[in-house]
């Protein structure tokens, strides 16, 4: 059974699989975002659906991924669309769930991001299943004859990052406008509008994309921004000479690697002197250095949403997380910049960079 790609307004196809052995179901405990939090949350083994896989594929990789089982993709038991929406109406994602019957062997062995599998008795399975997209799957485990349901799951969004940091919809749109999703970037620019964004500040957002995304995507980007907010100002620009952008690249360099800078730099000359001098001059002296519409931390958690959403660039991406904790965010802050980057990017993506969340150095005593 073959379903899309994954569609760039927030919607995900999930497949899961249900078995039972001597009353008791297979079920896995994983951290799942539920009222801005991250819970270890009991569920059946699956998850998303890849583009391009059946949702049959898509069960036998994700069972054996979480529990290390071969599974035998049995009949369909259950299709749930759901909502995923603020108190107030806001649409965060749509998904549509698949649970299937699964014949297995063997004892399960927790994957990797699995915290716990295990065989659990159906009544005290009934408890643990207990998030809020669980009601219909309660009601077939319980004999309720269920087969096509709707779901909408309402809860608070998650909360804005704090003063200092960077609006959400600031981190969706420069996440949206490096991968070149038109409709998602101009959805977006019109709802921070809405919002009471700045338009400067989204203009300075886009103009971010240069040194990770290249032109291309940037002079897409304004083009969307210009048909969705034609009055939006135009950015103003320093007028010095090169020497003064490299003395202002080096100052930024230097707060954003600390004491790495100098070695990195080093690195930098050594691929090419060129590389080095356009890396100082322009993307730190010329876009990471402006002043006054975005702050360095700001541009630097920008910076993660960015690199998350290209995908491939664990250490450039982790250079920019460290660079946000040198500057003074959490690591939860990090995280939260991640977790911003749409669903349209590819569950992959945030994975690879929440992985890399744990790597970050930890934080100096004062």
């Amino acid at each position: 059974m073959q379903v899309p790609a994954v569609e760039p307004t927030g919607h995900r196809d999930a497949v899961f699989g249900l078995v039972e052995r001597d009353g008791s179901l297979l079920l896995v405990s994983n951290p799942r975002v539920i009222a801005g939090s991250r819970p270890d949350t009991w569920d059946l083994p699956g998850g998303a659906v890849r583009p391009g896989e059946s949702l049959e594929e898509a069960l036998v990789r994700e069972w054996h991924e979480e529990t290390g089982l071969a599974a035998e993709v049995g009949e369909l038991r259950l299709v749930v669309d759901g909502v995923k929406q603020t108190t107030d109406g806001a649409l965060l994602y749509t998904w549509r769930a698949f649970v299937f019957r699964v014949a297995c062997e063997g004892e399960p062995s927790p994957g990797e991001g699995i915290t716990e599998a295990a065989w659990v008795p159906r009544a005290e399975a009934l408890e643990r299943l207990d998030a809020p997209y669980h009601q219909h799957l309660r009601r077939l485990l319980a004999g309720e004859a269920v087969g096509y349901e709707r779901l909408t799951w309402t809860e608070p969004a998650a909360p804005e990052p704090s003063a200092g940091t960077v609006p959400r919809r600031l981190l969706v749109v420069a996440a949206a406008a490096s991968v070149g999703d038109r409709e998602l970037l101009a959805r977006e620019l019109r709802a921070a509008a809405e919002a009471g964004e700045a338009p400067a500040r989204l203009v300075e957002t886009l103009l971010q994309i240069v040194p990770y995304a290249g032109y291309p995507r940037t002079i897409t980007a304004f083009g969307v921004l210009r048909a969705t907010l034609p009055d939006a100002s135009p950015a103003s620009e320093l007028d010095e000479d090169r020497a003064a952008s490299a003395a202002r690249g080096h100052a930024t360099f230097q707060a954003v690697y600390g004491e790495k800078a100098e070695a990195i730099e080093a690195g930098l000359a050594a691929l090419d002197p060129v590389l080095a001098r356009w890396t100082l001059e322009h993307a730190y002296g010329r876009v990471l250095a402006r002043e006054g519409t975005l702050t360095l931390v700001e541009r630097e958690l920008l910076a993660v949403a960015i690199l998350t959403a290209l995908g491939g660039l664990a250490e450039p991406l982790l250079g920019h997380m460290r660079a946000c904790v040198r500057l003074g965010c959490a690591a939860e802050q990090v995280g939260a910049a991640v977790a911003c980057v749409p669903a349209s990017v590819g569950e992959a993506r945030r994975g690879e960079a929440r992985a890399l969340l744990a790597r970050l150095d930890p934080p100096r005593a004062p």
